[in-house]
Parts: C-alpha cells; sequence; structure tokens
C-alpha cells in the first residue's frame, strides 16, 4: 500500500486514532452535543437508560467523553465507566467473588482499589447518600454473553437492579439488545431506550474541524471538511475491472470512517503547513483502507491467522466480483471455514456487521462505505507487508481471548509474549494471565506457581499495594489446597500490606477457623463485619459460631 509522502506532523495529535475518546479528551469530542444532553437526561431521570447501537458507532466515546463529563459537571455522583469483561491484567484468586463479571465490574467502578469490593450491594450502599443517588454505567455490557455464563449473568443484572438509589445505563451493541431488554425486564420493566446512529454530515464537519482548532494552531479549511464528508458519505459500487456500476449518497456519517479520515488527515499533514487546503488532497478510501488493514491484522494476530489471506478471504466473500455487498449466515461453530469467534471479532472492529434473525445471525460488510476500499485491499493484499507482532500486542490479544471465553487461545498468546520479551512488565502481565487460566482451571498448583513468580517480580519494584494484592491471591490458592499454615502467613502478609481492605482479613479468619483457631477467627471477623444480608464476614462469622455452638456476639 502506497504511503503519502508529507511528513507526519510533530504537532500533538487532536484525534484520538482508531479507539474511542476517554474522559480527558472531552475538549476534542466534537459533534455529539444533541446525543450527549438527550443520553445524559434520560440517565438523570429514569432508573434504566439502555444505550445502544452498531460497533463503531461512538457509545465507547459518548459514554467517556460527552455523558460523564456532562452528568460530573450537573453536580451528579458518577461512577467510573464500569466493564464486566477485560480490563488489566489482575490475580483473579485474590478477589472474593466468585462471579467473574461481578469481580471484573467492581474493579472498573472501584479502580483506586488494590483489590475489588466485596460485592455491588455492598458496594453501591457504602458510596451512596441519603439525599443523593448514584449514577453507574457499563459498557460493552454484550460481553455477559459470551460463553456459558446465564448463571453469572443473571446473578449480576439481579445485583444491579436491586440496589437502591441508583440509575443504571448500559450500552450495549444491537444484535445483543433483544437479549438484554428479556433479561432484564424480568427485573425493571420500564426502560428508556436511546439508539445512538452515525452524524450529521454538518456534525461530521465540526468533528473534522474544531478539535484542530481548538487545540492547536492550524486550521482544517470549510471547503477541506465539507469535501472530506461528501467523500465519506458517498457510495461507489466498483466491479473487479475497476468500473463504477453505481453511486449512492448516505445520510450519515459512520463516526468509525470518520475517524479513520482524521488519523489519516493528520499523519500526512505536511509539516510546515499552518492550513490545510484543496491542494493537499485527503481521500477517504486511502484512509479507510489503512483503517481496515489495521483492524484486520489485529484480529489475525489474535486467532494465528496470516492477515493477508484474511484479507484476501473478506473480500471475496462479502463483495460480489461486481462489487455489491455479499452476506453470510452463521453456522453452529464456524461460519464459511472460520470460527465464529473471529467473525464476532470483525464486528467489535467494524469490519463487519451482523443481523439477527428469528433464524439466524447474518454478517455482512461494516458499511457499503466500506465495499470500495475493502476490495481494494483485497486486490493489494499480495502487496502489502505485514507489521511486526509486539508482545504487548500479544498480551491484548490474550485478553481478547478471555472475553471470548477460549483459554487455549489465551494461553498460547501469553507464553508467546514472555518468551519474546524479558521487559518486568510483559513478565508481570503474562504471567498474571496464566495464573488466571490455571486458575480458572482448578488448577491450583500451576496458578500458584504462576502468581509466585510475578511476586518475585512484584517485590524487586517494591509496590507495596501490588505485593499485598498477588499474596492475598497465593493465600487463597494455599487455603483451597488445604495448606492452611502457608496461607495463615500469606494472608497476615497480605493484610500487613493493605490493612484496610476487609476482604484479606476474611479470608484470614477462614484460614484460622479451619487451623481450629474459630475464636481468633471470630475475633477478626467482629472487626469487619456488617448487618448487611450479603455480607461475607457476617456470614463467615454466624457459620463459625454455629459449628462451635458458641452463642456469644
Amino acid at each position: 500500500m502506497a504511503v503519502n509522502n508529507m511528513t507526519a506532523s510533530s504537532v500533538h495529535c487532536p484525534f484520538p486514532g482508531m479507539r474511542p475518546y476517554r474522559q480527558s479528551e472531552e475538549l476534542l469530542f466534537e459533534g455529539r452535543d444533541q446525543e450527549t444532553a438527550r443520553a445524559s437526561d434520560l440517565w438523570r431521570t429514569r432508573t434504566l437508560t439502555v444505550l445502544h447501537g452498531a460497533p463503531g458507532t461512538g457509545k465507547s466515546s459518548l459514554l467517556h467523553s460527552g455523558v460523564v463529563p456532562r452528568m460530573q459537571r450537573l453536580g451528579a455522583r458518577v461512577l467510573p465507566v464500569g466493564r464486566v469483561a477485560g480490563g488489566p491484567p489482575f490475580p483473579e484468586a485474590s478477589a472474593l467473588s466468585p462471579n467473574p463479571l461481578t469481580r471484573t465490574l467492581l474493579r472498573s467502578w472501584a479502580p483506586e482499589r488494590p483489590l475489588p469490593p466485596l460485592s455491588i450491594g455492598q458496594f453501591l450502599r457504602q458510596i451512596q447518600h441519603r439525599s443523593k443517588p448514584v449514577f453507574a454505567c457499563i459498557d460493552h455490557i454484550e460481553d455477559m454473553y459470551l460463553g456459558d455464563r446465564s448463571d453469572e449473568r443473571r446473578e449480576l443484572l439481579h445485583a444491579l437492579t436491586s440496589a437502591q438509589h441508583v440509575h443504571l445505563l448500559l450500552c450495549v451493541r444491537d444484535d445483543r439488545l433483544d437479549a438484554l431488554r428479556r433479561e432484564i425486564e424480568q427485573f425493571i420493566p420500564d426502560i428508556a431506550l436511546f439508539e445512538l446512529t452515525g452524524l450529521s454530515p454538518h456534525s461530521a464537519v465540526e468533528a473534522i474541524r474544531d478539535p484542530v482548532r481548538d487545540t492547536t494552531s492550524r486550521v482544517v479549511s470549510p471547503n477541506v471538511a465539507e469535501a472530506l464528508v461528501e467523500d465519506l458519505t458517498t457510495v461507489r459500487i466498483v466491479d473487479q475491472a475497476g468500473r463504477i456500476r453505481s453511486e449512492r449518497r448516505l445520510s450519515t456519517v459512520h463516526p468509525w470512517h470518520l475517524q479513520a479520515v482524521c488519523t489519516h488527515m493528520w499523519r500526512v499533514w505536511p509539516e510546515d503547513e499552518r492550513s490545510l487546503t484543496e491542494t493537499q488532497h485527503v481521500a477517504a478510501n486511502d484512509a479507510l483502507r489503512e483503517a481496515l488493514w489495521l483492524a484486520i491484522q489485529e484480529v489475525a494476530t489474535g486467532f494465528g491467522y496470516d492477515p493477508i489471506r484474511l484479507c484476501s478471504w473478506l473480500a471475496t466473500t462479502f463483495i460480489s466480483s461486481f462489487g455489491a455487498a455479499q452476506q453470510l449466515t452463521e453456522g453452529l461453530a464456524e461460519t464459511a471455514g472460520m470460527p465464529n469467534s473471529l467473525m464476532r471479532a470483525l464486528v467489535n472492529r467494524s469490519i463487519l456487521q451482523v443481523r439477527v434473525t428469528d433464524e439466524a445471525r447474518v454478517y455482512t460488510v461494516g458499511s457499503d462505505r466500506l465495499l470500495e476500499p475493502l476490495g481494494q485491499l483485497g486486490q493489494r493484499a499480495g502487496a502489502i507487508v505485514p507489521t511486526i507482532i509486539l508482545p504487548a500486542d500479544r498480551l491484548c490479544a490474550a485478553v481478547d481471548a478471555l472475553v471470548d471465553g477460549d483459554q487455549d487461545r489465551a494461553e498460547r498468546h501469553v507464553r508467546q509474549a514472555a518468551a519474546a520479551s524479558q521487559d518486568m512488565r510483559t513478565q508481570i502481565g503474562a504471567h498474571t494471565i496464566l495464573g488466571n487460566i490455571f486458575y480458572a482451571r482448578g488448577d491450583l498448583s500451576e496458578a500458584l506457581d504462576a502468581y509466585q513468580r510475578v511476586l518475585v517480580l512484584l517485590e524487586t519494584q517494591q509496590d507495596k499495594a501490588a505485593v499485598g494484592v498477588m499474596l492475598a491471591a497465593i493465600g487463597r490458592i494455599s487455603l483451597a489446597r488445604g495448606d492452611v499454615a502457608a496461607a495463615q502467613g500469606q494472608l497476615r502478609a497480605a493484610a500487613a500490606r493493605l490493612p484496610v481492605d476487609p476482604s484479606i482479613r476474611i479470608e484470614l479468619a477462614r484460614a484460622l477457623a479451619q487451623a481450629g483457631q474459630q475464636m481468633a477467627a471470630l475475633s477478626i471477623l467482629r472487626t469487619v463485619m456488617t448487618v448487611a444480608e450479603d455480607d461475607e464476614a457476617r456470614i463467615l462469622h454466624d457459620h463459625i459460631q454455629d459449628e462451635i455452638g458458641d452463642p456469644a456476639t
């Protein structure tokens, strides 16, 4: 693929690249004022709001850089944007909750805590104020539908909807909207729905022009921004011979396409030019080919596929010889020879879209605007040189694999990452994930070995909190293996490093009780237990008390 010979600018880029906007980038987030106000008003006034849309329509950006900052300016008590899967590597054995969806959500809601809170109910009760509701949001909640998680999903939804004085905002992809509604209406029948679609041409022009004007000394002329938007809204059906068979205009601009164009525009902007004018033409197809190739490589890396072959397969499978869109119906385990998890990954990155019918899930190209650049990319695939896969990319692919529930794929990636780099952070991340995989499989010996290797690395960094968390994970595994004496020592050491965390003391009390030191266990539990029915400390306290027949409180 040819690269424009204009020099990339050293000026700070006012666009986020091919990722969602972050909360710190609120000033760069343009073109969504009306959607931000509408979603915020629903969240503020309704008990449960569901924000939905197709992949790549900017739901995450709207949450992080639009809705949450606006709610905070209005004085609302807003939690950080939550997730139910993924996130940075964390020793899962250190957390008390057996529900992985709950563990991940609580970590994302309370990122400042070394260990996640004990339960959703307890956490929300702790932070509530009598006269001030809590506003909680969860992004990518469709992740809870991956794998066999029906019981965990039901438990999570029940805990969320049972909370008092909490306003929920759930963000879901369109193909999982009906499934979410069916399940959550059992708890809260009155749901406010808000659909996020593409940007109007006027808003798209603002999103191109205003971030550059407001944060740099450069200028995108109105004609250039308008020409880019016109290019992005023009769909051409082009056959394999390069003949244009039809042409039509779209009414909106897909945000993922807009980000691709803005990222490309900034990369090719001449460093010595203050104003981008019609003479430096930026073609949308060039930008979309670059973004597609990057996304295809990421998916191919995650699944161990040749990106060039995957690129060719996409072009020939989803585009006819006449340039028109073709569709593919999902199979039971594979779709046209590709794992269904790979198809989902292609949807997540806006390369494909999926339509759910009563009979099946049907895949097509993510947007008709991608037909032409994807077809061009398929024709040139043989001449493209794939980029080098970095260990950090392997770790990200491992996390994605675990979200899919594919432990074997995740294990391959972390082992490759660990073998390819001696970087301390890579080793810590890789062996933490490896320990989590073994822990989920019930292979406690291997999990212990992986965690202990991480502990040694953390000790060299003198990270007191991280060492405490890892000691808690090791202590819980020792306790599960029946090595009570070792567990006591490890949990005492963890408690010394994290003295305010109740979950470690609960586990220490459990270890003491198993060693026959029930009174010592009860003494510890009385310092952390509450009157809540779901309080783990109180439940364990009452259980030990019943065993020893001591009615004292």
